[in-house]
């Protein structure tokens, strides 16, 4: 089976204290496996979309009202896919962008929340730690994570920034 593609978005802008990083709290629907889920913007490819990037471009602007057209676009991470056969067969390919436009969030009817988390969040000594986390079928699995607002930041989020994190201060050069 050909896995679907997707991108997500690495947006990264200044904030009062240093870089923050925006999150979404993605918004609850009956058929989607990372419904509720604390994610990257970001999702499916679509025929008219010339890239990748520019599907990560699309959907962050579509979900939250972010523009990265005029961003860079400053380092490519690691495609992924999911560890889990219950999910679907997908390569979620992580674009990271310099964003320094206006950062108010216009939530769509696919994110519940957004937050501009400060990368020093994120970097802390024992930020992140092995947590249980409830998946959809109401059991619970315990997988590394990050506490942000009551809910957990896990899974394929998780790895897309370890990577991204530990690239940090220098960054992976080269977007499409």
């Amino acid at each position: 089976m050909i896995a679907r593609r997707a991108a997500v978005a690495v947006v990264v802008a200044a904030g009062e204290r240093g870089d923050e990083l925006l999150v979404i709290l993605r918004a609850t629907v009956e058929r989607d496996p990372w419904s509720g889920h604390l994610a990257l913007p970001g999702g499916g490819s679509e025929p008219d979309d010339s890239s990748l990037e520019a599907t990560a471009r699309r959907e962050t602007l579509e979900e939250t009202g972010i523009d990265l057209s005029s961003s860079p676009c400053t380092a490519v991470l690691t495609t992924l896919t999911p560890h889990s056969v219950r999910l679907p067969v997908i390569s979620v390919s992580p674009f990271v962008f310099r964003y320094d436009g206006d950062k108010r969030v216009t939530i769509s009817r696919e994110v519940a929340d957004a937050w501009w988390i400060p990368i020093a969040e994120l970097q802390r000594e024992n930020a992140w730690s092995m947590t249980p986390v409830e998946v959809r079928d109401g059991s619970f699995i315990t997988a590394r994570g990050f506490q942000w607002r009551g809910h957990t930041l896990w899974g394929l989020t998780e790895r897309i920034l370890h990577e991204f994190l530990a690239a940090l201060p220098s960054s992976v050069d080269g977007c499409e």
